[in-house]
């Protein structure tokens, strides 16, 4: 198998990362330009006209992508780093994990929003394709996007990379390198990182690294490992998952009282990196986030 868990969402953005906003510098770091914006819509119309073209080859129905789903408000308000809409956020949904069963109508918490999409039940047209599939039609659906995906990218760059995950490992590489230099590089945001980790030590949370792509994940961290384990098995009913939201709630507006001044100049620049980068802003983080 390929990789049967390609996000169709962000299979084009996996291509564009890697052939349309990479630059080397005369260091030879790869660092991330923005291509004018009606060059990268052609491109990306490109890429995914010949992706339909290789699904439809291998029998399957693929809707081309110009655009990338719409995030729901709430989330939006999340990652903006505006204090009110963030606080607005945690107040109901902490860091979105255990809101996925307690709230799973909302479509706000992560995995809630991701399986929305999935399911087809959110904006992509294509999730709806995969949710009128059985079961075994849809794992042949994800090996055949995953196929078709590297071949692009292959043809594209040059490269002979043999599956899925040799792809995302080379774009984490690429991604690794535009925050080091772009966000934990920033003299501004090591400051503000300093003083908030200062604050989260003074109110007893552990902080393992100050770096400001660290810091920024440090308080949900221990909740994201917990809610891994809650949902393992059988899907936890609300009143089963109710106790660990309640912590989170706590945890995040603790974490967000002593991150405001950080996260108001952090998430910005973190989204505009990831958008240069060709993710959708704020929600490749949370993905890759849910997925580990």
């Amino acid at each position: 198998m390929t990789n049967s868990r390609v996000p169709l969402m962000i299979a084009a953005a996996l291509l564009a990362a890697l052939t349309g906003c990479a630059t080397s510098s005369e260091n030879g770091e790869t660092g991330a330009a923005a291509p004018p914006a009606a060059d990268s819509a052609n491109k990306q119309r490109e890429h995914q006209a010949q992706l339909a073209t290789c699904m439809k080859g291998k029998g399957f129905t693929y809707h081309p992508m110009v655009t990338t789903p719409k995030l729901p408000d709430a989330i939006k308000h999340e990652m903006s780093g505006d204090y009110q809409g963030m606080r607005k956020y945690r107040e109901k949904y902490g860091f979105g994990f255990a809101a996925s069963f307690v709230y799973p109508n909302d479509g706000v918490g992560r995995m809630a929003w991701r399986t929305k999409e999935m399911d087809g039940a959110g904006d992509d047209p294509n999730g709806k394709v995969i949710a009128g599939l059985p079961k075994a039609q849809r794992e042949a659906y994800f090996d055949a996007m995953g196929a078709c995906t590297l071949q692009m990218i292959n043809k594209v760059t040059g490269k002979n990379m043999k599956s899925m995950e040799e792809v995302s490992k080379a774009q984490g590489e690429m991604l690794k390198q535009i925050i080091a230099r772009e966000i934990d590089g920033d003299p501004k945001l090591v400051e503000l990182a300093g003083a908030f980790a200062d604050c989260l030590k003074g109110k007893g949370y552990r902080v393992s690294s100050q770096r400001p792509s660290d810091i920024a994940r440090s308080t949900e961290e221990p909740f994201m490992q917990e809610f891994g384990k809650l949902g393992q098995g059988k899907t936890p009913t609300a009143d089963q998952a109710r106790p660990l939201l309640q912590r989170e709630i706590k945890a995040s507006l603790e974490d967000l009282e002593c991150g405001k001044d950080f996260y108001a100049a952090y998430r910005p620049k973190a989204n505009g990196v990831y958008e240069k980068a060709q993710f959708l802003p704020g929600v490749g983080m949370m993905m890759a986030t849910v997925a580990s």
